[in-house]
């Protein structure tokens, strides 16, 4: 099962590379700083903000840009200079804000130092490690070039809003999630990790059949399907497995550092 190290290694951040309790196992560090000393570049892709990974590419000694807000603004967290960006315009706010207030659910504009909300009682217990500015009135932000509208649905109403934000939206806007099944994201038509990371390759000249990737959620699916090898992690929904060339073992078997050390580092 052994393949050539990657040039490129492209890795989702929460449920993919960290752990349940969003922290970086000494294991994932090492086997990711191995495959960097034998070629491989690390590249995070993540649907956070710049500023939520920061940490995350200070462990793994990462410098220069990352694909960020699920391919919405590929950047350097560390230093906040930009590559690319696909910010939301002005009738795409207002429209993803219209859409929020006619299904009856919070919205959340995210940018990269940050996220706003006009009322924060509906969305405080999904962002308890870093709460959204209360806003008085998000229509005023409307001019403001947020990267993404966060669609806070809960697991209640996730699938309904999904449905219904790929039905109103096909080919205006990329509907995704990030794979907890509590908010839906509207982002730029353009904006996804799998264009993010085509661009990201071909920049450097390294063809996507020489690339790697993992990751577990919606968000995910377009990175798997375009990169050479792909991983996709055991409690991921079956379209993100089936995008995906292998799946992890259990965290219990060692999971996405097993299959890495099996196909990269033996």
């Amino acid at each position: 099962m052994s393949r050539p190290v990657p040039r490129i290694f492209f890795s989702d951040l929460d449920g993919t590379l960290l752990d349940e309790d969003g922290s970086l196992h000494p294991d994932t560090v090492q086997a990711f700083k191995e495959l960097a000393a034998r070629g491989t570049r690390i590249v995070l892709a993540s649907g956070r903000i710049p500023l939520n990974m920061v940490e995350v590419c200070r462990a793994l000694d990462l410098e220069g840009p990352q694909i960020t807000m699920n391919g919405a603004l590929v950047c350097s967290p560390t230093t906040g200079d930009v590559v690319v960006g696909h910010a939301l315009d002005e009738p795409a706010v207002r429209d993803h804000l219209q859409f929020a207030e006619d299904l009856g659910i919070p919205a959340v504009l995210a940018f990269p130092d940050g996220y706003k909300s006009r009322n924060l009682d509906p969305v405080r217990k999904d962002f308890d490690a870093q709460l959204p500015e209360e806003v008085p009135d998000l229509d005023t932000l409307a001019t403001s070039r947020p990267y993404k509208t966060y669609l806070m649905t809960g697991p209640e109403r996730f699938r309904e809003v999904l449905d219904e934000a790929y039905r109103r939206f096909d080919g205006r806007y990329h509907v995704t999630s990030g794979g907890n099944d509590i908010s839906v994201e509207l982002l730029h038509l353009q904006a996804n990790k799998g264009a993010a990371a085509t661009e990201f390759a071909a920049s450097l000249g390294v063809p996507m059949s020489e690339v790697a990737a993992a990751g577990d959620g919606l968000n995910d699916v377009e990175l798997l399907r375009a990169a050479g090898v792909s991983i996709a992690m055991p409690e991921a929904p079956p379209p993100v497995r089936e995008a995906a060339t292998y799946v992890a073992p259990p965290r219990s078997d060692g999971g996405l550092v097993r299959l890495v050390e099996e196909l990269f580092l033996v």
